[in-house]
This record gives structure tokens, C-alpha cells and sequence, in this order.
């Protein structure tokens, strides 16, 4: 089931946004195919916690206050201060449920690879993005990858070799690296003696 999530319209536009923030409200906007943007409000403790457990991407519904059904959206941009980090903004993009969207998910390396544990390698995470496709309700939060297969130095996973849920299609070079093994600099400095 979607994460609903509570918004108001917002009238404070421009620079005087710096108030609402100041009273722990974020502005945000809704915006959509052939639609027009909707600018909304929330607490900024329920924006926090909803990139907190969804991030960008994934399929959430905003209740916008006065309206009597929710909107089934993704969360497409994050505005935050340089130094802080603190969030300043947020684009919130209206899905139809039956149309294919693009997005760009996280790849996670989960597990331990035995080549690191027995032989010293170095894991090298080469893609830690992939841009996905598919129905909105099919965009994962990220996509997971079990480095256990990497037995030995040089063993590396592929784009091709992803596992990825049914109807999501990949958009990247099939022979693209995600993750390998490779000898440490100390182990390859040390020359074998005769």
C-alpha cells in the first residue's frame, strides 16, 4: 500500500518563502503532464520523513487539503542548502498509474564478497545509479545486488546480469560494470620472490 501524505496550497511565493520555512513549513510544487504546477506546503518533519522512507522515485499519494482523492505522485527533485543539507524545496511529479515513467534509482551492493574476505581484493562499486523504466507502481526504491558471487580477483558483475522485478527494463549498456574484485595495491606491489 502507498504512503499518503498530507499538503496545503500555498499563497507565500518568491522570497517570502523564507517565513514558512523559518515556522518549520517546506514549500513544495506538484506539477504533471498537461498539467498545471500546484504550488503546496507541508511540516517539514513529514517531508523529512517521507525522503526518509521513500527517497526520489517511488510512488507516494499527496492529499492536498480541500481535495477529495489523492494524488499519486514521485518525488523528482530535492532542493537543500550547500553547507546544512537542510531541505529547502521539493518537485513532486503527478503520475497516470497506467503510463511507463523513467527514473533513476540507486544500486545497492548487499553482502560479502568472498574474494575480498580470502584474498585481500578490493570491492570497487562502479554504478551506483541506473536509470530505470516502467509502470509507476513497478519503479523500486533501489535495486539490490549480492556481491557473494565474486569468489575470486577479477570476478565482476554485469548491467546484463541484474535481476530486476517483472514489467522494469533497464536503460543501460548490458555490458556496463556494476560492481568487481580487484587486487589491493599492496598485494600487486609485493613482487613473488624466486
Amino acid at each position: 500500500m502507498t504512503d499518503t501524505y498530507q499538503v496545503q496550497r500555498r499563497s507565500v511565493m518568491g522570497k517570502r518563502v523564507a517565513t514558512l520555512r523559518r515556522e518549520g513549513v517546506l514549500p513544495a510544487n506538484i506539477y504533471g503532464r498537461a498539467q498545471e504546477s500546484m504550488a503546496v506546503q507541508l511540516t517539514y518533519v513529514d517531508a523529512r520523513n517521507l525522503l526518509n522512507a521513500h527517497g526520489l522515485n517511488t510512488l507516494v499519494n499527496i492529499q492536498v487539503e480541500g481535495e477529495g482523492e489523492a494524488r499519486p505522485v514521485v518525488i523528482r527533485n530535492v532542493e537543500l542548502e550547500p553547507v546544512g543539507r537542510k531541505i529547502l524545496h521539493l518537485d513532486m511529479y503527478q503520475v497516470d498509474l497506467s503510463r511507463i515513467i523513467k527514473a533513476t534509482v540507486p544500486v545497492v551492493l548487499t553482502g560479502e564478497s568472498p574474494a575480498v574476505q580470502k584474498f585481500g581484493g578490493v570491492l570497487i562499486h562502479a554504478l551506483d545509479h541506473i536509470e530505470v523504466e516502467g509502470l509507476p507502481h513497478t519503479i523500486p526504491e533501489h535495486i539490490e545486488v549480492s556481491v557473494n558471487g565474486l569468489i575470486a580477483i577479477g570476478d565482476h558483475i554485469q548491467v546484463k546480469d541484474l535481476r530486476v522485478p517483472p514489467g522494469l527494463r533497464l536503460h543501460a549498456d548490458p555490458d556496463q560494470g556494476v560492481a568487481a574484485v580487484q587486487a589491493s595495491r599492496a598485494a600487486a606491489s609485493v613482487a613473488p620472490t624466486p
